[in-house]
């Protein structure tokens, strides 16, 4: 912390292969609690059927493993990064951008969470220009963190475009 009780951030950049990324993250595994929940109600069910000797238990003990298996998948569908003069949605597992906005054209960025998310600690944090949400990462934990490492890097890349420009 400073004098002024305010803590300082410092962006760490990161390599990844020829592009320097200053935080990248995936969705809080939190964002999938209620796939968590309804995995662990079929498991419930799978283990009464089994311990009354019912049958189909077998089928619920799969349904569970497919519950599990799907919110692994799913929560590593986006790929989220902050780069130093982009911010960067990605298809965790091909790579491919799903959106993509320049900090310079960012005007503001906002949290948004429900009662639920913010006992979770996850929001979605938004990108704005013009008023108007360009990007979004969804599901991040401390979303207070990430707004104000967008913020920065903001901040680092109008500087870096006004130094480049005058």
């Amino acid at each position: 912390m400073d004098e002024g009780g305010e803590r300082k951030i410092y962006l760490k950049p990161t390599h990844h292969s020829d592009r320097t990324v200053h935080w990248a993250g995936y969705p809080s595994w939190r964002q999938f609690s209620w796939l968590y929940l309804m995995a662990a109600l079929v498991a419930g069910r799978a283990w009464l059927f089994w311990r009354f000797g019912l049958a189909g238990w077998m089928g619920w003990t799969v349904g569970a493993i497919l519950l599990l298996g799907t919110a692994a998948i799913i929560r590593h569908w986006a790929h989220y990064e902050i780069g130093p003069a982009h911010l960067v949605v990605r298809n965790g597992y091909t790579g491919h951008e799903i959106g993509i906005v320049e900090l310079i054209e960012v005007d503001r960025v906002e949290i948004r969470q429900g009662p639920i998310a913010a006992l979770l600690g996850i929001g979605t944090v938004f990108a704005l220009s013009d008023g108007n949400p360009v990007l979004r990462f969804r599901g991040v934990r401390d979303p207070e963190g990430i707004k104000r490492r967008i913020e920065i890097a903001r901040k680092m890349a109008a500087h870096e475009a006004h130094v480049t420009v005058g």
